[in-house]
This record gives structure tokens, C-alpha cells and sequence, in this order.
């Protein structure tokens, strides 16, 4: 689980620094740069991924080109560096960009190493450390250990030091996005090649077909969500595969794709959610096209989700309901307030501004909800004026 993230220079957040939880929702008007925060790690996920590519490539996720560099560092200022990191238990790693160069830094234990690198970056370099009685050999991505005597005992111990390095980036392959654009728009689906970061819907139905496990953990969870159950038809003879949902009341089958875009995108999202290799989800305004009740069930699920599958979440929401059923869940002790954390996204001329807001044990907000509620307070002084 990422215990902190650090962003600098960033689309418009100048600086930041957030600790997690395993519930984390931003929250705030719109355009004051929530979701940067997740982006944030998909561009460091891009980079550890493939560093040999121009600078401007770690800005493009497949479902969205944010433009490349200049576009990206705060105030298009070409002369600043953007920098982002996450932060483990017992580990760190950050990466600095600039234009042609970079710098990358990462942390264990008493273990400080840190190399500077062109970009493109070939992983052609080779950075030495020694720790303790240990030659530490580190690309930037990758480690290896080397004793400086060996023996079974020494050489095990290396082996140990390594795999716990190397641990740290494995963090950056367990999280995922549900982005904005989401949900199957056609009734059946082939295989097809899935992408570092999977978001077409292609690919999660590519996910969906390969992962016999999958479709029924969606199904168990759609139902207690929107009373319908998802299923896989795959006619005789052929790999064609139709998404099926079933209105457990009227007992009506019908494709996914003609039975309401809430539902479709739930699918979706928890096609993401429930991939066991994925422990970190970020999700973009998971209310989209959802009914109130809908909204309620979906938070339950994910308070459920994040404590039996010990998955982490970042969420991005306008949403106040959404996070009055977070809260609810705290009074009903669903979840703990140190299992949630609630950062308010507030824009000061150019700069976007994340402040915690810390919640108790009776559901209640420091300071309140009021970026939610003041367009509901204009409102009602309308009326009543009305009313006088």
C-alpha cells in the first residue's frame, strides 16, 4: 500500500504532499486539478514501464494525450522540473523530469541511491552503492546485490536485499485506472492485445475472457449493487463472447451494452477493481450515471473490496453523497477514520491546493462539507426570498 505521494510542478499543483489510506477521495469544484493526483502515478508507471522514449510519451495513457512536457509542467514553465514519488512502509521512489535528463531516487532501510539519466533513458547505466558488506549494482529501475564475500549464508542475504529493492517498483505494476471514458458499447467481443495500462473496452473484455475467475466475482458484486448478474455466452464453435446481464426480479436476460449506461460502466469498473494482480485502483467520479441508492451500494462494495482484498483506492469524485456514504460507513463501522482519508482540491490562482479533511468516529468532517453544499445554500436563500 502507497503510504504518500509527492508531486511537484505538475499540471497545477505546485507541490504536494498526500498520505494515504486504503480509501482516499479528492473531492472539490470542477477544474481545480483532482485529477492530477492520479495521473500523477500513471506517468511515473509509464516511465519505470518503458524510460526509452521521449519525454513527452510519458504523458500519453492511451485514453488520454495530456500533451507531453510543456504542456504538463506547472505554469508551461519549460525551466522547471516536474517531480513526483510514492512513499511504502520501508521504501520510496521519485523521479525528477526536465527536458533530455532526469534524476532518479529511491530508498530502503538506511539504502540512499541516486543517479541522474538522459531521457530517452536506455537503462544503460550502472550506479554503485555499497551497504554494509554488500556491493548494491542499480539501473534506476532494476537491482542486484553482490556480496563482497561470498557464501551461502552472505549470498542469501543478498538475494533477500535484491528482491526487497526490487519490491518497491513492483508497487507501480499493481495499480490500475478507471478513467472518465468507460463502459462496452458493442454486444459481443474477440480477444485481443491487452496494453500496459488496459483501458479500451477491448481490453477489459479481453480481461473479462481470459480470467475464469473474473465475471463471477463481477456478478456476485452487480447484484448486491443493481440487482442483475453478469455472465459470459459464448455460442457453440466460435470465440466470440456476448456480455449477458440478468434483472434478477423479472428474471429478464439482456446484453450488457442495452441495459443502461450505469450499469454498463459498473461492469467496467469492476472488472478493474476485482483484477488480482491490481492492488492500487484509481478511479475517476465513480457516480457517473448512477442513481443515489446505486451510488450507496457501489461505496459499500468498495469499503468491502478494500478490506477483504486488502486493495487500495484513490477516487476523484463530485460527488456528496459518495462521500456521505464513506462517512456513513464510519458511523456504522464499516470502515475505520484512519481507513479513510478526504482531501478537499482547491484552486488559488494557478496552483491547486490539497487539504486533508480529517473525519472522527461519528462520521463528522473538520470544518465541514461545504464546498458540497454552498451552490444547495445559494439556493435556498433563493427560495426563501421567494418565499418572503
Amino acid at each position: 500500500m502507497i503510504k504518500k505521494i509527492r508531486i511537484l510542478n505538475f499540471r497545477s499543483i505546485k507541490e504536494a504532499e498526500m498520505e494515504l489510506s486504503k480509501i482516499n477521495v479528492i473531492y472539490g469544484g470542477t477544474a481545480t486539478g483532482k485529477s492530477s493526483v492520479l495521473y500523477s502515478l500513471i506517468v511515473l508507471k509509464n516511465f519505470v514501464k518503458n524510460p526509452n522514449q521521449q519525454i513527452d510519451g510519458f504523458f500519453n495513457f492511451g485514453f488520454l494525450n495530456l500533451g507531453g512536457f510543456d504542456a504538463c509542467v506547472f505554469n508551461h514553465d519549460p525551466n522547471k522540473e516536474i517531480k513526483i514519488g510514492f512513499f511504502l512502509k520501508d521504501g520510496e521512489y521519485e523521479v525528477s523530469f526536465r527536458k533530455g535528463r532526469g534524476k532518479i531516487t529511491q530508498k530502503y532501510d538506511k539504502i540512499e541511491m541516486e543517479g541522474n539519466v538522459s531521457i530517452p533513458y536506455p537503462v544503460n547505466q550502472n550506479f554503485q552503492f555499497v551497504y554494509e558488506d554488500y556491493t548494491i549494482n542499480w539501473n534506476g529501475i532494476n537491482s542486484s546485490v553482490v556480496p563482497k564475500q561470498p557464501s551461502a549464508q552472505t549470498q542469501q542475504k543478498a538475494k533477500e536485499l535484491a528482491e526487497k529493492l526490487n519490491s518497491i517498483l513492483k508497487t507501480l505494476d499493481s495499480i490500475d485506472i478507471v478513467p472518465h471514458r468507460r463502459g462496452f458499447f458493442k454486444p459481443f467481443y474477440s480477444p485481443s492485445a491487452i496494453s500496459i495500462n488496459p483501458t479500451t473496452e477491448d481490453e477489459i473484455a479481453t480481461i473479462i475472457m481470459i480470467d475464469p475467475n473474473l465475471s463471477p466475482k463481477i456478478s456476485v458484486d452487480l447484484e448486491k449493487i443493481v440487482n442483475r448478474d453478469f455472465r459470459l455466452y459464448i455460442p457453440p464453435g466460435t470465440t466470440t463472447v456476448y456480455f449477458k446481464t440478468t434483472d434478477k426480479q423479472t428474471r429478464t436476460p439482456t446484453d450488457l451494452v442495452n441495459d443502461g449506461y450505469g450499469v454498463n460502466q459498473i461492469v467496467y469498473m469492476l472488472a478493474k477493481i476485482h483484477r488480482p494482480e491490481i492492488k492500487i485502483i484509481l478511479i475517476e467520479e465513480p457516480e457517473i450515471h448512477l442513481h443515489p441508492t446505486v451510488i450507496r451500494a457501489l461505496v459499500r462494495t468498495i469499503i468491502s473490496i478494500a478490506k477483504e482484498e486488502e486493495k487500495q483506492f484513490i477516487i476523484v469524485t463530485h460527488s456528496e453523497l459518495f462521500v456521505s456514504s464513506l462517512l456513513t460507513g464510519i458511523v456504522e463501522k464499516l470502515v475505520t477514520p484512519d481507513d479513510l482519508k478526504l482531501y478537499l482540491a482547491e484552486k488559488k490562482g494557478k496552483e491547486t491546493i490539497l487539504k486533508e479533511q480529517k473525519t472522527n468516529e461519528k462520521g463528522q468532517v473538520e470544518g465541514g462539507l461545504e464546498n458540497f453544499i454552498s451552490a444547495e445554500l445559494e439556493d435556498l436563500k433563493i427560495l426563501l426570498k421567494m418565499k418572503d
